[in-house]
């Protein structure tokens, strides 16, 4: 049942159809290659951030075991108090700069 007429009619159509998807490919490739420099800076970013953080980390740590060592060396040794750690049935906890005890049990 195709004509001359049909046929020569759905070549242009699938002509524009094509090129339709040409353009959509590359918009899409256009898109991909946006997010992954996006997905890059980010990483870059956070992997920046997440080192100077450990490098914070790591000196506030050494500044902390600096200060208990000075602590320790002020204090006489005969009335060095027990540990704050932990107790038999109780554990200290320091919370907005006051003690607090918990017993556990």
């Amino acid at each position: 049942m195709l004509n001359g007429d049909t046929k020569s009619g759905a070549t242009p159509f699938v002509i524009a159809v094509m090129l339709k998807m040409r353009k959509m490919k590359a918009e899409l490739n256009e898109h991909r290659y946006y997010l992954e420099q996006k997905v890059e800076q980010r990483t870059e970013h956070l992997l920046t951030r997440t080192a100077f953080l450990e490098s914070c980390n790591t000196a506030l740590c050494d500044k902390l075991a600096a200060a208990q060592k000075e602590l320790a060396a002020l204090r006489p040794q005969s009335s060095l108090p027990k540990p704050a750690a932990e107790t038999k049935d109780h554990k200290l906890y320091v919370l907005n700069n006051q003690t607090q005890e918990l017993k556990m049990g």
